[in-house]
């Protein structure tokens, strides 16, 4: 019989390539593209990556859902030596394995919640660890597969935001049966679990007004997405907030003894 982990990862992989998860996911996206093109969007993603950076550079990576591997082309450029990236989807795989480097850049299909063989500098993902059992693999993960003074760096949605919990109810089919989007419950484990660890977030204002500023303005470039980006970058800095913006760049660490 199979397992719950199982049972789980057979209904990802079934949503992804026989589903309309991505179809639908790409049509809201576009329609709302200011959302991700706005001022405070690019700030998480150069956040993203300047976290990225340093904790990938001359070492061995995992990505957990590494998706058409682009990310993980990505990770090469920011000189990874090597980057094994796992997904569920095969529809995924086949895109990615067109990026592959022998030696270098490899793609494996497997459920990224599942035990995994190796030890790597940095493991990260983006938008993957609230489709998983994560409080069952993070810590196995530190345990078993980070190397002493290296990193977990994952960006994920936040379900908090008022919006996105809206978003999930409205628009079922752009989401799998049993992907969560992280809590302040979520977060608040993560304190709980690691010695060290940091969150930072972005997107609160910048979600309402940039579907406001999709049907108003040509660019998202314009007086109203750059004022969120002033009051999302202050909020920021404020921690009974965090919880309530759109998504979150987490990042643990592990001690190097």
């Amino acid at each position: 019989m199979a397992s719950a982990a199982a049972e789980r990862a057979a209904r990802e992989r079934l949503s992804f390539d026989e589903g309309v998860v991505l179809e639908t996911s790409f049509r809201w996206h576009t329609r709302f593209g200011h959302v991700f093109d706005a001022p405070n969007t690019k700030r998480l993603e150069a956040t993203y990556v300047e976290l990225l950076k340093p904790a990938v550079a001359g070492r061995t990576v995992l990505e957990l859902g590494s998706g058409d591997g682009e990310n993980g082309e990505r990770l090469i450029g920011y000189g990874a030596r090597h980057v094994l990236g796992i997904d569920v989807a095969e529809s995924y795989l086949r895109k990615a394995r067109l990026r592959a480097i022998p030696g270098r850049l490899e793609f494996r299909v497997g459920d990224a919640g599942a035990p995994v063989e190796g030890r790597f500098g940095a493991i990260v993902g983006r938008a993957v660890l609230h489709h998983i059992d994560y409080r069952d693999a993070l810590p196995r993960l530190v345990a078993d597969n980070l190397e002493p003074g290296g990193a977990l760096i994952f960006l994920e949605p936040l379900a908090d935001n008022f919006f996105i919990r809206l978003f999930t109810r409205l628009v079922p089919k752009a989401h799998t049966p049993d992907e969560r989007s992280f809590t302040a419950e979520d977060l608040a484990w993560f304190e709980k679990m690691f010695a060290e660890v940091a969150f930072y977030p972005f997107n609160y204002t910048t979600l309402p007004l940039g579907i406001a500023s999709s049907f108003m303005f040509r660019s998202a470039d314009n007086f109203l997405l750059r004022a969120a980006d002033r009051f999302d970058t202050w909020l920021a800095h404020r921690s009974r907030s965090r919880r309530s913006h759109f998504r979150q760049v987490i990042v643990v660490r592990k001690p190097s003894s």
